[in-house]
């Protein structure tokens, strides 16, 4: 299928009320199974593979790590779990020392359909963005990782904070837009403690969707983080948006995983075996 006619199929099922799911994986194992669970499409990137450690998402932002390395690594189990099911690869699009082109010629060859810009420099505020906007190694990369790739023939899916950060994106071309809302996922064993509520969040995903229908093009908004930890959020957030699906992380992989297996580890341990006399 082509990525135009991929794309279509999204929107004319949205449009008919099932939302578009994309899911961050990070491992095989969880690419498996939110490819037969039915997700449209997968995302792998470094802060996925952190969350397969159970890892808290917050620490892939801090430099302990190779982003690209990560999601590099990850990206053939992924893809070979996925099936038909079509597989972004998240992208670190600051360091200097990457070739954009190269990265994403990397990520095609690895069997990737689509890139997306994660890690994202929206994560950081003060004086760290600041410093790396003025290197020339700031958010402007990011878009410039989106319109190689979209040249290049792959899907992009962008993430964004804010109304102005869509429409740059929206200016290279991008398919699908992430709308972020109050940082990682909060919830979980070692979920981040979300930094607004719904009721703060509703609002940033409308200007994003109002700035994108002023370019005249359709792209898909799908929110993710903060207050969207589970399906009565994400169902909520559906109802009063105009947003057309939602992207997992956490609430996909991290979190389901730890509550099954605690749970099955539960059952095993209420059997009872015959006292010995």
């Amino acid at each position: 299928m082509t990525r135009e006619a991929f794309l279509d199929r999204l929107i004319t099922r949205a449009d008919q009320g099932e939302p578009i799911v994309v899911a961050g994986v990070g491992c095989g194992l969880t690419a498996k199974g939110a490819a037969t669970g039915g997700a449209d499409l997968l995302c792998a990137y470094n802060t996925a593979v952190y969350r397969t450690q159970a890892l808290p998402t917050a620490l892939a932002f801090l430099p302990y790590d190779d982003c690209n390395a990560l999601a590099l690594q990850a990206a053939p189990q992924v893809v070979a779990a996925a099936g038909v099911t079509p597989v972004a690869l998240g992208l670190g699009a600051h360091d200097p020392r990457r070739d954009l082109r190269s990265l994403v010629d990397q990520a095609a060859a690895l069997g990737a359909s689509g890139i997306t810009n994660e890690p994202f420099l929206g994560m950081y505020e003060g004086d760290l963005r600041r410093q790396m906007e003025a290197a020339g190694l700031g958010f402007d990369r990011e878009v410039a990782l989106i319109r190689i790739a979209g040249r290049r023939g792959l899907l992009t899916l962008g993430y964004v904070f804010n109304a102005r950060e869509a429409l740059a994106m929206a200016d290279a071309g991008v398919d699908l837009i992430g709308a972020m809302v109050g940082g990682v996922t909060s919830g979980g064993a070692a979920g981040g403690a979300g930094a607004i509520d719904l009721s703060a969040a509703l609002p940033v995903i409308e200007e994003i969707v109002e700035a994108l229908d002023r370019t005249g093009r359709r792209i898909p908004v799908l929110p993710h983080g903060g207050p969207l930890n589970d399906t009565a959020p994400v169902q909520d957030m559906l109802l009063q948006t105009r947003a057309m699906g939602y992207i997992t992380g956490s609430t996909g992989e991290r979190i389901p995983t730890e509550q099954a297996v605690r749970e099955k580890i539960r059952c095993f341990k209420s059997l009872r075996r015959e006292a010995a006399l």
